[in-house]
């Protein structure tokens, strides 16, 4: 493990005596699929001094903007359950007092959170919870990990849903565990996003209770999976030193259904052990301190930390198994069948000299490799092999050397490991101390002398194509991509994406723009690219948007539509757009006039980007003999051609509600500009890659007849995932709410001849210009693009663009809110 970057708080903090571990409250982290971090800490992150702002704080931060703590909620009782939804969208908070909160963003900014629903079980300590699965599983095959095509490479796994509804449909909701052995559950209404941002005040749900035993017993720790069936399996036991069970871990079966109106709960005994029948029996007053299954998703296997009386701790991996049981033949009830029971194994133990404070696993079990994290009360950070428990390396979080301070190492007094956590998909591996501060490690899987080998690039492949299906964020994997696989990897993943069937590129075609902009914003060079590639992804997302306002003249028809025929009609390739038009059905473009006077904004960007692509085509052909690899939009004849046909539109359009075609700056008020870049369109789709010299020629006069706007770049980001990261000294030494200089990339904006610069802040959603220094915007926490917050949108075509970006920037980033 290779430690990444450092959160700390500014100020005086480190060298503070206080030691917050001597307060009877532990330190919570959880990493969301997004990959969002929410923490506990019990001091605002504000604040210089850690007494200050004393409370019991919960706070959420993108790993890739780690500088930027966002405060959901502030407790009055100890946080003990912090537990994301498998998509990343509800936060569930539970304290010492039964108290259970659902947060989610408001406004859709990662920067403002609300409570969204309340369940209260009075004076119970929630010590587990778990969401309820929706059956949905995708596996990698890792026998066909060779394989381009995606419906062979990942394959969905059997698996129930937990609760399912009239229908089958599965039910979102909550099963918790308390401290004195109850069972609670609760359904999550579904509600719309419109619907949640409206709410003002948390709605309070009612719950259902069971005893997990017979009788209610007092527990410690408990540790929540999913079985293959819908079950749960519910692992408990009991550290406490004045418990005659202390080292006993019981197991028990739930189930939810679903009755009418309410939920039914029923909890059913399995195989139990004890400590001492395994590995450790040896070792005395044996204190069992966490438990935690392998796999969240995998009901057999259990890892088990306990500590002795001797100061140190023991690990031990448990796996239920079915072994044969000799009874008499008096009892068999067939002579050929023998009798089977499930018994509790020990497979594998791991012992250090210090005490266990926090457990974590790897979460998804189809991975090369499965690790296992401890963290000990020495401030060790130790990491095993899930089967062996082998130790593969060990950190400590105590001293940390600043890459730009060369003399002796930073030591900080009082500091402690707080809590721990691993990403899904196993890249990053996060330390919280109980200072609130972060420590993010890369978790290498694949030995540095394999750099560069087939097996590393497909095994990347494989992740980012598994993002790029299931929708797992995939920015762990990008922080640890090498950039000198860099191109191999974009060139295997699209090989591979082109070689799917239609109508699976169709599905999953704006997943892989966004995907392959991430990767070509990790290099310095491949910044034009990413431009290049966002332009494409904005492009067909107007002539969707464009077309899905299309409505067809004759409603008996039903083999082709507006859209249909248009294409078919481009397909022949005639130059002059007036002719084209004399091909189409004019009554199927006709559209109200308020609705095209809302879209002149979008329609001037698509006319400046055929200005900006046709007026820097001579440039760029005219160092044919350096081909770069990568994308570029004025070779992609899709991209040309979608052009066309948007023309074609904005072409009609124009003469229904002329206040909606593109301004133009021109030098003669007799130029037809539109039918100028029709024309010269018409000719590069012919042969994108070798145009003529006579279409170069007419490219180089477009400056001197009109003048070339500016297209939107981002000024400048800092974020980790940077093209900056490569050439800097790890660790990142980041401050809470300061930007880190040292990852401040600016891209060169290229500046066409006769264009038009502006310094003006615009729009990334609506195309408009905000001013140089507008109030207050939201920016994107990954791409550094600016939206407004207030919505301007007045028609329904408008307001139907605007809501594809309301959750999440075109890049997939969050928003977050920035005040001037």
């Amino acid at each position: 493990m290779d430690l990444l970057y450092t959160t700390l708080r500014k100020g005086n903090a480190n060298t503070f005596s206080f030691t917050e571990t001597q307060q009877n409250f532990e330190f919570l982290c959880n990493t969301s699929s997004c990959n969002v971090l929410a923490f506990t800490t019990t001091n605002e992150l504000t604040e210089p001094s850690p007494i200050q702002g004393w409370g019991f704080h919960i706070y959420v931060v993108d790993l890739n903007a780690p500088w930027f703590p966002y405060r959901v909620t502030s407790n009055k009782y100890p946080i003990s359950v912090l537990q994301w939804d498998v998509l990343g969208r509800y936060l569930l908070v539970g304290d010492r007092n039964g108290h259970v909160q659902i947060f989610v963003q408001k406004d859709n900014l990662l920067s403002e959170w609300k409570a969204l629903y309340s369940v209260k079980f009075p004076g119970e300590n929630i010590i587990a919870a778990a969401f309820f699965h929706n059956g949905r599983k995708l596996n990698l095959q890792t026998d066909k990990k060779d394989q381009y095509l995606y419906l062979e490479k990942f394959q969905k796994v059997k698996f129930a849903a937990s609760v399912r509804q009239f229908g089958g449909v599965p039910v979102e909701g909550v099963l918790i565990v308390s401290a004195t052995g109850m069972l609670g559950a609760f359904v999550i209404p579904p509600e719309s996003n419109a619907n949640i941002q409206k709410m003002l005040e948390p709605v309070k749900l009612d719950p259902v209770t069971e005893s997990l035993a017979v009788t209610r017993n007092y527990y410690t720790t408990a540790a929540i999976s999913y079985g293959k069936n819908g079950f749960f399996r519910v692992a408990v036991g009991n550290g406490d030193s004045k418990s005659a069970n202390s080292s006993m871990i019981q197991c028990f079966r739930v189930a939810i259904k679903q009755r009418e109106e309410s939920l039914e709960i029923s909890s059913t005994a399995l195989p139990s052990f004890f400590l001492a029948e395994g590995m450790g029996k040896d070792l005395k007053d044996l204190r069992v301190a966490h438990v935690q299954w392998v796999f969240s998703e995998d009901a057999d296997s259990l890892i088990v930390a306990s500590n002795h009386t001797g100061g140190g701790c023991f690990i031990e991996q448990w796996e239920l198994t079915e072994e044969s049981t000799p009874i008499h033949k008096l009892f068999q009830s067939s002579k050929n069948e023998p009798f089977k029971t499930l018994l509790w194994v020990s497979k594998s133990q791991y012992m250090y000299n210090s005490k266990v404070i926090k457990i974590c696993t790897t979460k998804l079990n189809f991975l090369s490799s499965s690790f296992i994290y401890l963290a000990m009360n020495d401030n060790s950070i130790h990491c095993l092999q899930r089967d062996s428990l082998k130790r593969l390396t060990c950190t400590n979080i105590v001293s940390i050397r600043d890459p730009n301070d060369h003399s002796s190492k930073q030591i900080r007094l009082g500091i402690k490991v707080g809590a721990i956590d691993v990403t899904h998909l196993g890249h990053l591996f996060v330390t919280l101390d109980t200072f609130g501060q972060l420590y993010v490690y890369r978790c290498n899987f694949m030995c540095q002398d394999q750099l560069g080998t087939p097996a590393l690039i497909v095994q990347t492949v494989n992740l980012l194509e598994y993002c790029l299906v299931t929708g797992l964020d995939s920015l762990d994997i990008l922080l640890t991509l090498k950039t000198q696989i860099l191109e191999n990897v974009l060139e295997r993943l699209t090989e591979n994406f082109h070689r799917q069937p239609p109508n699976v590129q169709q599905y999953y075609y704006v997943n892989f723009l966004t995907m392959k902009i991430a990767l070509y914003r990790l290099s310095i060079s491949g910044q034009q690219k990413a431009h290049d590639l966002s332009n494409l992804l904005i492009l067909h997302s107007i002539l969707i948007a464009f077309k899905s306002l299309l409505r067809p003249s004759d409603l008996t028809s039903h083999d082709k539509g507006p859209a249909e025929n248009l294409a078919m009609v481009l397909s022949e390739s005639v130059p002059d757009v007036d002719k084209v038009l004399l091909n189409v059905e004019a009554k199927e473009f006709t559209m109200e006039r308020p609705t095209l006077q809302s879209l002149q904004q979008l329609i001037q960007w698509v006319a400046d980007l055929a200005l900006n692509i046709l007026a820097k085509l001579p440039e760029s052909r005219s160092f044919m003999s350096n081909k770069s690899q990568g994308y570029d939009i004025s070779k992609d004849s899709i991209a040309l051609n979608s052009i066309r046909e948007l023309l074609v539109m904005i072409r009609i359009w124009g003469l229904l509600n002329p206040q909606c075609l593109p301004v133009f700056s021109r030098s003669a008020d007799n130029l037809d500009i539109l039918g100028t870049l029709f024309r010269l369109l018409t000719k590069l789709s012919l042969n994108p890659n070798e145009p003529d010299d006579l279409l170069l020629d007419e490219c180089c006069l477009l400056p001197n007849q009109v003048l070339i706007p500016q297209l939107q770049y981002v000024p400048s980001r800092t974020m980790i995932a940077s093209p900056l990261l490569p050439h800097v000294s790890l660790p990142v030494m980041c401050d809470y709410g300061v930007e880190n200089e040292s990852l401040k990339f600016c891209p060169e904006v290229p500046i066409v001849e006769g264009g038009l610069s502006n310094d003006n802040v615009i729009d990334s959603v609506m195309y408009l210009q905000l001013g140089r220094r507008p109030p207050s915007l939201r920016r994107c926490t990954r791409c550094g693009s600016c939206s407004s917050v207030i919505s301007v949108a007045k028609t329904a075509a408008m307001k139907a663009w605007e809501q594809r970006w309301i959750d999440k920037c075109r890049c997939n980033g969050f928003w977050r809110l920035e005040v001037a």
